[in-house]
């Protein structure tokens, strides 16, 4: 996440998308610390995730649980606990141009303001 040294203005956002299918591994470790910096350097995260089971008639991410246990068993949903705020499930790879020119757009639209 470096920046590098420019003349650039300090309100300059970046967009940053990444395209995954929304699993995390254990060896990622917490992304949270990497969305705070990210968003103290004006660097606008969309993770898009492809949801490809869906489409094959599987279980979807939308459809995952996640299970903890906080002083007694906690199942609750896992993309509410998702640690990217800006994020959109995709469930068909071919309205992935679609997507990406609607995140820009909104892009656009926060950096006027």
């Amino acid at each position: 996440l470096a920046r590098e040294t420019s003349n650039a203005p300090e309100d300059q956002m970046q967009l940053v998308l990444i395209v995954s299918d929304g699993m995390r591994s254990p060896k990622w470790g917490d992304p949270t610390p990497w969305v705070r910096k990210c968003a103290e350097e004006h660097i606008m995260l969309c993770f898009i995730v492809v949801d490809k089971a869906a489409s094959r008639g599987n279980d979807s991410i939308l459809d995952m649980q996640s299970v903890s246990y906080e002083g007694g068993l906690k199942i609750t949903r896992y993309m509410d606990s998702f640690p990217f705020p800006y994020y959109v499930v995709l469930q068909d790879l071919q309205s992935l141009p679609q997507v990406l020119s609607d995140a820009l757009r909104q892009w656009f639209e926060l950096l006027k303001g």
